[in-house]
């Protein structure tokens, strides 16, 4: 997920001080932070994982870990459920930020 070639719209920081339109409320932030396990039924249908996230039908657990740790265009993209540690920690995002 390069930035440059895919800029995040709508955009981040919005100019009004709050922060009531990121997280899960987010478009893009809200697929970086979907448990992998649960990409399928987001890419299927966005706004109804959207949804089902927010009321709390999937559980954002520290056991349901964020699509942003696998590698992947759209994050979480070449995740295995078979063998979960293929790719992991090889996101994008934790590549740019992490200090390793």
């Amino acid at each position: 997920f390069n930035t440059k070639d895919h800029p995040i719209r709508p955009a981040i920081y919005d100019g009004s001080g709050s922060r009531t339109h990121l997280g899960i409320n987010h478009p893009v932030l809200a697929r970086f932070l979907c448990p992998v396990r649960e990409l399928e039924r987001f890419s299927e249908d966005a706004d109804k994982a959207l949804k089902d996230i927010q009321c709390g039908k999937v559980n954002l657990t520290a056991f349901a870990l964020p699509a942003f740790l696998w590698a992947g265009d759209p994050p979480g993209q070449d995740y295995d459920d078979d063998n979960m540690f293929v790719g992991m920690f090889d996101g994008y995002l934790l590549e740019r930020v992490g200090v390793f």
